[in-house]
Parts: C-alpha cells; sequence; structure tokens
C-alpha cells in the first residue's frame, strides 16, 4: 500500500490528493500552519486519515514553540483552536485533538516542556498505529457481516458492490474502511465487480477509489453519482458500502454528498447498505443527524472541474461537502469492535463501555 501519509524525525509526509491519479506529488514540511492548510483543501482527506494527520499537525506545532514554558498554556489552546478549525465535520479531528489535549492536561505540571512533547509524539504515533489496526478488524467484521446478510447470493454468485467517495488506503492509515471491507472480500472470491460512484464535485471516487482499485487489480467499473438507482433497479448491485465522517447515537451518519441519495435508492430496492467507520468516528453527544454541522464549501469547487470553468463566475450555488443518511436506511454499522445492526442506540452506546 502507498502511505497517504506518515511522520519522522519532526517532518510530516503527506501525498497532496488533488493532483491524483495524474501526478504522484508527495509534500514533506514541519510547518503546523501548511499541515493545517492540506487538511483544509483536501489535499489531506477521509475522516480517518484527517485525525491521525491532525496529531501530527499538533506535534509540529509543538515542535515550532521557541517560548518558556509557563507560555506554553496559552500557545497551546491556540494551536488546538487552529486544528480543530480546519474541518468541522470529520469527528475522527476532534477525537485525536482530545487525545492529544488528555496527554497535555495529565503531564504539564510533572514534565519539562521535552519530556511533554516527546510524550505528545508517542501518542500522535500510537493514533496512526490505531487506525491500521481498526481497518483490519473492520474489514474482517465487514466481510463476516456479508457472508450472514448475503447467505443466498453467495450460494449461486459473487457478488456486485456499490462504494462512493474513497475510504481506502488514501482515507485511512490502513487497507481502508468500506474500501477495506471490500479488499478482504475479494480476497476471500466473494465480490465479482466494484461499482465506484464519481463523487461530486471533486470526484474522490473517479480520481481516487478507481486508482486504488485498478492499483490492486481488482474489478471496477466507474459510474455517475446518479447511475447507481437504474444499477439497482437492474440487479447490478447486491449491496453498498460506504464510509462516515460522523455517525450520531441514532446511527443517522454524515458522508460524503450523494450517500443519501445512494441510501434511498438501495432502500427502496431492498438492497443492504452499509456503513463501515471505526469508533472514533461515532459522536454519541449527538443524538441525532440534525445536529452534525455540515461544512458548506467554495462554490468554484462546483462551477470549476481542475481550474477549468464550466459555469459563469455568477451562477448561484449551494456546495454542502457531506449529506446525512438516516439510519433507518443503514443495515449495519460496521466498527473495529463489531459490526451493530438493529438497535442503534443501545448497539452504538455499548461500544463505548469498555
Amino acid at each position: 500500500m502507498i502511505d497517504a501519509i506518515s511522520f519522522s524525525s519532526g517532518t510530516f509526509r503527506y501525498l497532496d490528493q488533488r493532483f491524483l491519479p495524474l501526478k504522484e506529488l508527495h509534500i514533506e514540511t514541519r510547518d503546523y500552519k501548511e499541515a493545517i492548510e492540506a487538511i483544509k483543501t483536501l489535499a489531506v482527506r477521509g475522516a480517518p486519515l484527517i485525525g491521525a494527520s491532525a496529531a501530527y499537525t499538533v506535534v509540529l506545532g509543538l515542535n515550532a514553540y521557541q517560548g518558556e514554558k509557563a507560555d506554553f498554556p496559552a500557545y497551546f489552546e491556540r494551536l488546538i483552536a487552529e486544528v480543530n478549525a480546519s474541518r468541522p465535520t470529520a469527528v475522527n479531528l476532534f477525537f485525536a485533538t482530545k487525545k492529544m489535549q488528555a496527554v497535555y492536561d495529565a503531564n504539564f505540571e510533572a514534565d519539562s516542556l521535552e519530556t511533554l512533547f516527546a510524550k505528545m509524539t508517542d501518542e500522535a504515533q500510537k493514533i496512526y498505529s490505531d487506525e491500521v489496526d481498526n481497518c483490519d478488524r473492520i474489514a474482517r467484521h465487514g466481510v463476516e457481516q456479508l457472508k450472514r446478510d448475503l447467505a443466498g447470493v453467495l450460494k449461486t454468485r459473487k457478488l456486485n458492490v456499490l462504494t462512493h467517495c474513497n475510504t481506502g488506503t488514501l482515507a485511512c492509515c490502513g487497507i481502508g474502511t468500506a474500501l477495506g471491507v471490500i479488499r478482504l472480500a475479494w480476497q476471500e472470491g466473494l465480490i465479482e465487480r466494484v461499482i465506484s460512484s464519481e463523487s461530486r464535485p471533486l470526484l474522490q471516487g473517479l480520481r481516487l477509489t478507481a486508482w486504488e482499485l485498478e492499483h490492486d487489480g481488482i474489478p471496477f467499473v466507474s459510474i455517475s453519482d446518479s447511475s447507481s438507482a437504474i444499477l439497482m433497479q437492474r440487479g447490478m448491485i447486491d449491496f453498498a458500502v460506504v464510509g462516515a465522517d460522523r455517525i450520531t447515537a441514532n446511527g443517522d451518519t454524515a458522508n460524503k454528498i450523494g450517500t443519501y441519495a445512494h441510501a434511498i435508492s438501495a432502500n427502496h430496492h431492498c438492497i443492504p447498505f452499509y456503513i463501515a467507520a471505526p469508533v472514533s468516528t461515532i459522536d454519541i453527544t449527538l443524538s441525532e443527524g440534525s445536529q452534525i454541522p455540515i461544512e458548506e464549501r467554495n462554490a468554484d469547487e462546483l462551477r470549476t472541474i481542475f481550474g477549468t470553468q464550466v459555469a459563469t463566475p455568477t451562477t448561484p450555488v449551494v456546495n454542502y461537502a457531506f449529506d446525512v443518511t438516516p439510519g433507518t436506511l443503514i443495515r449495519g454499522i460496521i466498527t473495529e469492535k463489531k459490526a451493530v445492526v438493529g438497535d442503534y442506540v443501545k448497539g452504538l452506546a455499548e461500544l463505548f463501555e469498555n
């Protein structure tokens, strides 16, 4: 697998995903503000990857500090606030910064800044490695759920799967969440073909998921986002699995814009629709999806494609980056701990009990 991000000797290295698949551009930086900009501009993207990147960005900010210990608390508060402001919807970002905050809170009084920074760097590395392990476990639980839910189909043939946006190595710190499930299912001989929707306006499905699938030699076809309904109508999709940027206590799920439309079509055609995401994506402080802040991005992302104007600069645009799929449309939420099916309020809460 290609490492979408890495951190070594005080340097954050990331693959700028805005230029894929036509150009592989790896950037190295020691500047935390540059790392924040990479998250804001989607050079680094994908909920789990954003979380790990946020932790590394905090480390870059620590390394940049030149003042006295007495002045550090105010600096650290500003640093965390800047990182938190980079992307409002992906809860993994806040999960990571809270972990970094917890290390600071537990050790600031007793430790020198050098020792404190070393502990926080170790925590950032742990956040990354935990996400790698989470992907492996999510994939295993996902495949087990598919074998249960689609046993009848699997007796006669392999499965065709729809996925949306990008949830693989480029979005995570391992084999991926939804794409990790697909990869393992393919390795076990369960998958015939992947249907990857383009994911307008930034085309993460067409540019990134297709690139990963081609790299792995997994049969796939790319489609426009609006094509999934007719494919379902014609029996060309057996199940769908996508990722998530935030999941509320009742199972409502924010994901890349277009997910909700796929889920509505899947529900109409009685096709299982799954979410694959780490527990860090679940925000049980929110009871339902209407409470999730939805990022609205620059209108030019829709009016232009890779710098080419496709609408007049004065064309009015609504450019939501995410939509919310109600938990009632979701067959199961697959996490690294287990696949939760049915009562999401109870099932998701149980994930936090241990």
